[in-house]
């Protein structure tokens, strides 16, 4: 009998939050890499710098990318193999190569690391094989799930050592119901959440915490999550034969055989896929050091009897493990069911009081009720809370009596049951609860995808209307975004009758430049250029990109004098500045038109008309000038700084 009996979660995800610290996880290079990896913006080669700081890693990778190839010439160098193998499956074969072999992770006495890491890189290399022959996936995603498959064993047995050791001692039929007994949750539970916190994507996590039980999964035959869970499974059964704990197999032959069948495998096929397997898992294993056991090919492996595979299997339905069951306050209903729910591999919780149970049920930590005929208050508080709509209520009587299960449904209950109800009886009136509670789950899970697609839609929205109103070369606005702000600008100067400066600036010989040193010359000093122009423009203008060679500056509430100003200081810093552009230096200069808003104008197209001829004006009086358009008069600037002043006093 187990004395030690840890805190339950009732939720792998609350275990894995509260004992974050005791956990196995990916630390150094390894936690950067799997960062790294999961964000968009990363590119191929800041992901082949993280892999290269660590050479061993490097040289993992580099097998993976050759042994996964086909006929293909083995790369050499480290981002041609993250090419082949994929960058997010690079970021979760880091985390499990980071893994394997440290014994520093858990000081449970009963727990042999060796074995452990042993059976489970033989199951990812028996799964990547088993992928390669059916194409359902690609081979190097199932070795990273095959590596991770049992990590919850390994993480039980680091938060709670000398529980799970006692766990390990019994048979290994017993041991997922006693993780559930004495935890709340079983390895299988735990592996999916660390799987997820570790970045595998869910597509491939949730079918793979099922390669123990798929008839549990309740994925339908021939999908994708089936067959990938299936190839696991087969792959587990096979690592079971061949390095199996304590001497314990479970999987009978026939059992192998139907599976085979059902992968649409040929006669023989298993036994080459699993002996060609034997060598590669010889290769690695030598290269985490790991001990390799004297393994027999195939067709001298020993499967159990099909009597014996019969009378060890414990069937349960497919998403038994949804149910969360916890009995309500009364001792007979407590000591009946408690060993009924046992047998069907569900441990419960027990709740002294009423606002107990209502506690678990917000929390999630609880979700099949078992109350008896007298406790209506908790009925009433249940359905009266609205946050709690998931919950499954049996009314447990002493006796089969119509007036009370009457009662029972009227108040709320969703299923009458007896105290002397049998496991086999009880097992079949769950059904309705789990049905219910996967169609709540989906639908959860559907309005959790529908907020993150609103959300990506948002982001992209956004992110397309700055891309739609941004000049892509030297990332300034664009002529529609440059066109906008003139508009609200002109709508504001008409109400309040202030006014505002338009400015054009056009490089001068630009058309030489790119035909004496190319196009990508051109770009460049285009992005030089309007690099200096941000420099000089205050924080409530507007600089853009209006095209070719052209940009527009639009400065509210500006007098025209500190307009000219500012203008003849931005043209002399251009003038000056020379552009180091590879071998390159080039010297640049531009010609300014300058016009500002006036009553007598009668739209912002008369505006830019003004500022065109301001612009053409300098370009006409030998460029490298700044042109002034002012009440229907063009003039260059250096001709009337005094009248300028004069102007503002006026």
């Amino acid at each position: 009998m187990l004395e030690v009996n840890p805190t339950k979660y009732s939720s792998a995800q609350l275990l894995l939050e509260a004992s974050s610290e005791q956990l196995p996880a990916p630390k150094g290079v390894a936690l950067s890499i799997m960062e790294a990896c999961q964000d968009e913006d990363s590119t191929l080669q800041q992901i082949s710098k993280l892999v290269q700081m660590d050479p061993s890693l490097s040289g993992h990778i580099l097998k993976m990318a050759n042994s996964a190839s086909t006929g293909r010439r083995p790369v050499v160098a480290v981002p041609q193999a993250i090419v082949r193998v994929g960058m997010k499956t690079v970021g979760q074969l880091a985390v499990a190569f980071s893994l394997i072999g440290n014994e520093s992770l858990t000081h449970c006495r009963a727990f042999n690391h060796q074995k452990y890491w042993t059976r489970c890189l033989l199951l990812a290399v028996l799964a990547r094989s088993l992928t390669k022959a059916t194409q359902i996936a690609p081979p190097e995603d199932i070795f990273a799930c095959g590596l991770l498959a049992r990590i919850g064993v390994l993480g039980l047995a680091s938060i709670y050592p000398e529980a799970y050791s006692e766990i390990l001692s019994k048979p290994a039929t017993e041991q997922t119901l006693l993780e559930k007994e004495v935890f709340g949750i079983s390895h299988n539970e735990l592996s999916l959440a660390m799987m997820i916190d570790f970045c595998v994507p869910e597509a491939l996590a949730v079918p793979t915490r099922y390669h123990e039980e798929p008839e549990c999964s309740g994925f339908e035959p021939k999908t994708r999550p089936y067959i990938i869970t299936t190839v696991l499974h087969l792959a587990y059964c096979l690592s079971e034969a061949a390095i199996s704990d304590n001497g314990t197999i479970t999987t009978d032959t026939s059992a192998i055989q139907k599976i085979c069948s059902e992968l649409k495998f040929e006669a023989g096929t298993i036994d080459t896929i699993f002996n060609n397997s034997l060598e590669e898992w010889r290769e690695w294993s030598e290269i985490f050091q790991l001990k390799t056991d004297n393994i027999p090919e195939y067709q001298k492996l020993k499967f159990e009897t099909a009597e014996q595979a019969k009378s060890n299997k414990v069937t349960l339905h497919a998403d038994f493990d949804i149910v969360k069951p916890a009995i309500i306050e009364d001792t007979p209903v407590v000591s009946s069911l408690k060993s009924i729910l046992s047998q069907l591999g569900l441990a419960c919780a027990h709740c002294d009081k009423t606002s107990t149970a209502i506690q678990l049920a917000m929390n999630g930590q609880a979700n099949v009720f078992f109350t008896s005929q007298n406790n209506h208050k908790f009925i009433d508080l249940l359905r009266g809370t609205k946050q709690i709509d998931d919950s499954y209520i049996f009314v447990v009587l002493d006796k089969l009596d119509n007036e009370l299960e009457t009662q029972a449904y009227r108040v709320g209950a969703d299923d009458v049951i007896t105290l002397n109800i049998t496991a086999k009886h009880l097992h079949a009136r769950l059904q309705p609860a789990i049905r219910m509670l996967k169609r709540y789950e989906r639908w959860r899970s559907d309005q959790s995808e529908l907020s993150r697609i609103a959300r990506e839609l948002s982001l992209s929205h956004r992110k397309q209307e700055v891309l739609a109103l941004t000049d892509q070369l030297t990332e300034l606005p664009n002529r529609r975004a440059a066109m906008e702000v003139l508009d609200k600008t002109w709508k504001l100067s008409l109400r309040t009758q202030k006014s505002f400066i338009l400015v054009i600036l056009d490089i001068d010989h630009f058309k030489t430049i790119n035909d004496s040193f190319g196009h990508d010359i051109g770009d460049e000093v285009l992005k030089n250029v309007a690099s200096i122009l941000k420099k000089f423009t205050r924080g409530e203008d507007t600089i853009a990109r209006i095209g070719g060679e052209e940009f527009l500056l639009i400065s509210p509430n500006m007098p025209i004098r500190e307009a000219l100003i500012a203008a003849e200081r931005l043209r002399q810093s251009l003038e000056i500045t020379t552009l180091s552009l590879g071998d390159l230096n080039i010297n640049v200069t531009t010609s300014i038109g300058v016009a500002m808003f006036e009553k007598t104008m009668q739209s912002k197209e008369d505006l830019i008309i003004a500022a065109d001829k301001a612009l053409y004006a300098a370009k006409h009086n030998g460029r490298n000038r700044i042109g002034l358009n002012l009440k229907g008069k063009v003039q260059m600037v250096k001709k009337i700084r005094e009248k300028t002043q004069k102007n503002d006093q006026d």
